[in-house]
């Protein structure tokens, strides 16, 4: 829960021309992409719907994926009406949409999220201008390899999150956005 927030606050507050409303929009992303997120889990927590804080089971991850689909896609519409940078508009439309994909996967087979998450990010800031690949390649294998470690995923649920979220973010920022 701290890539969404740390990205978008890199992405609003060195992007290049800085709004009048940054904080304002950095509010909104920090608001539909993190905050929303956490309370929900939160509150399927104490109801007893998922069985603990990560979600760990596969088929408890559905009704948070369907949440999270509907936060940011609000989130995104909202930054489009206060007319947002597009690399944060389109960061955010990539969390409303790759987790609508994800949320469909999940169905039938527990993709990493953990990867998910970090792998968009990664894009944006490359597209942002941010180029350490050592540096965000091994944020990017370090996390993989530890969620296996962790049994939380096999190394193709890592490599299959990664993998789609690096693809896609890279082809909806660059096509829709950039």
């Amino acid at each position: 829960m701290m890539v969404a927030p740390l990205t978008f606050g890199t992405l609003i507050y060195t992007g290049d021309p800085i709004s009048e409303n940054m904080h304002l929009i950095f509010f909104i992303a920090f608001f539909f992409s993190t905050l929303l997120s956490i309370a929900t889990v939160i509150y399927l927590t104490k109801q007893g719907i998922v069985s603990d804080m990560d979600v760990s089971i596969r088929e408890q991850r559905v009704q948070p994926l369907v949440f999270g689909t509907i936060y940011c896609g609000l989130g995104f519409l909202i930054l489009k009406y206060f007319n947002a940078s597009p690399l944060v508009q389109g960061l955010m439309f990539c969390y409303a949409f790759n987790t609508a994909i994800v949320w469909f996967i999940t169905r039938e087979w527990k993709i990493s999220i953990h990867a998910i998450g970090l792998g968009g990010p990664l894009i944006a800031l490359w597209l942002h201008g941010i180029h350490y690949p050592v540096i965000m390649g091994f944020a990017l294998v370090l996390l993989c390899v530890s969620r296996v470690i962790l049994k939380a995923h096999t190394p193709a649920q890592v490599m299959a999150g990664a993998t789609l979220a690096m693809g896609l973010a890279y082809i909806e920022l660059t096509t829709l956005f950039l």
